[in-house]
């Protein structure tokens, strides 16, 4: 019993450090460490773990783990912005913290049985029951394609790839132009596991065998720091000489002014003035956060007249956002407005990744019957229509490739507008119900990721925040402070080359999914021939003459 209580208590402490990491309070280099105490129990334990104990240890370590890095939907209480009453304000923000953690580890803590599985098969453990060297790398390969499964369908919210607790070190996060954010994922996994096997080798007597998993360990964040180091280089050197000065836009206008009744000319002044001032910076290209002023633009006349007069009136392009109809159907859409030739209607991208509760209801009959206040959070009125293309936005400098908000946490947005013909992104979003927290830096790190995986500039402009400007390279070179009305001016590169990942996209997580199954498939041959074996070993049954 004091065992089980003890690997319990490992368990969850790993989940809430590793969470912390994801969060930004505890430093990059914590995340090397953080899941030795969960990856400690569950190697020892892995042989004998039966269905109902895997399933057990996942969803402790997931759900605990989910708690913490979604811990800031709390912190959106009261959400004014929204209408609702205290106590259903107070209900939607329950339901979501503890609703959402539990949808994902539901699915996540089936890599341990999967995990406990493999484990059967004398290639990852000896006849003893001692983990082999191959072992961490099994259950790395299996947690990059569980993070990979969980970008999958409306319920699929990458938020918490471990990869993003390593965004503020560009040498950590370089190889994910080879091989995607799910690489170094599968890195930090894989150096955690070296560490929990020599410790669980010492602990077992056998600290001379502890020296070669460290060594692995060793190499493991040396190889990712050196790859890193060496795709930062290239990045570096990649320059194509075609470069435009570009400012990004912040209004700092909080959610509930901005959607208040009679906010448009306040709104239409506020991003006015910016584009102007930035314009008399040299600025050739602006970039403004979603729904900047929230109509559906080409409905009416004001609002096309007014983003085009900004343009003609400041000579720059202006890569916009508003509503957009098409047909009898409404789009979270950003489009281009040229100084000389006006709005692109030609090319308007449609947001792809919507919001739930915020842009559509799933099951909308049965949350209005089981939790009406999220049904209600819904803050177009009535459901807005995911975009069947990736963004490619044409402008006199270049194609720009656009995504709204949602959008940056999937590489597949970053990916889709590269190979769509995108020599630059951007990201125009509203995080201003974050409210501070860490949930803005969370989000600002994905896209600091698609920018490493893309080769590409990112142009992130944040209603309230975070706004700025990230290299190739994932480090960010300009910025405007959170909750300031500004803006953050660059030259940035129009680039054409080609990262090895926006060309091969997600092989390695595929590879990394075969090689999974392949290794269960070899626990449950090793599990079927040991039956066999003692079957015909064991004496015969009946008398003896």
């Amino acid at each position: 019993m004091k065992r089980k209580l003890l690997d319990a208590a490992l368990v969850l402490a790993s989940a809430a450090a590793t969470g912390l990491c994801v969060s930004f309070y505890l430093p990059p280099a914590a995340e090397l460490f953080s899941l030795c105490p969960f990856l400690f129990v569950l190697m020892r334990r892995a042989r004998e773990m039966k269905l109902r104990d895997a399933l057990r240890v996942g969803i402790m370590y997931f759900y605990a783990y989910y708690l913490v890095v979604w811990h800031w939907f709390l912190l959106m209480y009261p959400l004014d912005f929204t209408g609702l009453p205290r106590s259903g304000a107070l209900a939607a923000v329950l339901a979501a913290w503890l609703g959402l953690p539990l949808f994902q580890a539901v699915f996540a803590m089936w890599q341990i049985p999967l995990f406990a599985l493999a484990a059967r098969s004398r290639a990852f453990y000896k006849e003893n029951g001692a983990p082999r060297l191959s072992a961490p790398l099994l259950y790395a390969a299996m947690y990059a394609f569980f993070e990979w499964i969980q970008t999958i369908g409306w319920a699929g919210v990458p938020w918490g790839r471990l990869a993003i607790g390593q965004a503020s070190v560009p040498t950590m996060i370089g190889g994910a132009s080879l091989f995607g954010s799910y690489f170094i994922s599968f890195m930090i996994v894989l150096a955690n596991g070296y560490f929990a096997l020599a410790i669980l080798n010492a602990r077992r007597g056998r600290a001379a065998s502890s020296a070669l998993p460290l060594t692995a360990a060793g190499v493991v964040i040396a190889s990712t720091l050196l790859c890193g180091a060496l795709c930062v280089n290239a990045a570096d050197a990649a320059a194509s000489g075609r470069t435009v000065k570009i400012a990004v836009l912040q209004g700092n206008v909080s959610s509930t002014d901005k959607w208040s009744d009679g906010s448009y000319d306040n709104l239409h002044n506020i991003y006015e003035g910016l584009a102007a001032r930035a314009s008399w910076d040299g600025a050739e290209l602006v970039v403004v956060p979603e729904t900047a002023i929230p109509v559906t633009v080409n409905e009416s006349a004001e609002a096309m007249e007014d983003w085009e007069s900004i343009a003609n009136d400041y000579g720059v392009v202006v890569i916009a956002t508003g509503y957009w109809r098409r047909g009898s159907v409404y789009n979270n859409a950003v489009f281009g407005v040229d100084p000389d030739t006006g709005i692109d209607e030609g090319s308007v991208y449609a947001k792809r990744h919507l919001v739930p509760f915020g842009e559509f209801v799933p099951f909308e009959e049965v949350f209005s019957v089981l939790i009406p206040p999220l049904a209600e959070l819904d803050m177009f009125g009535s459901n807005v229509t995911v975009g069947d293309k990736y963004g490619a936005v044409e402008t006199r400098f270049g194609t720009v490739g656009p995504m709204v908000c949602f959008d940056s946490i999937y590489e597949t947005s970053g990916i889709g507008a590269v190979a769509s013909g995108a020599e630059i992104l951007t990201v125009s979003t509203n995080d201003s119900w974050f409210d501070g927290s860490a949930a803005i830096y969370q989000h600002t790190a994905q896209a600091v990721l698609r920018a490493v995986e893309c080769g590409r500039y990112v142009l992130r402009a944040g209603n309230t925040g975070y706004s700025c400007v990230i290299a190739p390279t994932g480090r960010i070179t300009a910025s405007v402070p959170v909750e300031e009305r500004g803006y953050a001016i660059v030259e940035a590169e129009m680039r054409s080359t080609r990262t090895l990942y926006s060309v091969i996209g997600n092989a390695f997580v595929y590879a990394c999914g075969a090689a999974s199954f392949a290794s269960c498939a070899a626990g449950a041959a090793d599990i079927y021939i040991n039956r066999r074996k003692r079957r015909a070993d064991a004496p015969p049954s009946g008398g003896v003459d």
